[in-house]
């Protein structure tokens, strides 16, 4: 369930992650499930990952960075 909050966190166009208030509204959500069951970072690394997947690795991994503070882990 989380990785459907995730996926929607980001951008369908720019694929930014939380850049839109709906976006935003799905990534405390994600936040709310990943905490409540214990998800580690690594799978939430992972899935970003995978729903970047085309996008440069500068953008990926700035993408990551912005997730891991929203996420504080």
């Amino acid at each position: 369930m989380w990785k459907t909050h995730l996926k929607k966190s980001f951008g369908l166009v720019d694929k930014r992650f939380a850049g839109h208030p709906m976006e935003e509204q799905q990534a405390r959500e994600a936040r709310k499930i990943i905490k409540r069951d214990g998800v580690l970072w690594a799978e939430i690394e992972g899935e970003i990952t995978r729903i970047l997947q085309g996008a440069t690795p500068a953008h990926v991994q700035d993408q990551l960075e912005k997730a891991r503070k929203f996420f504080k882990l």
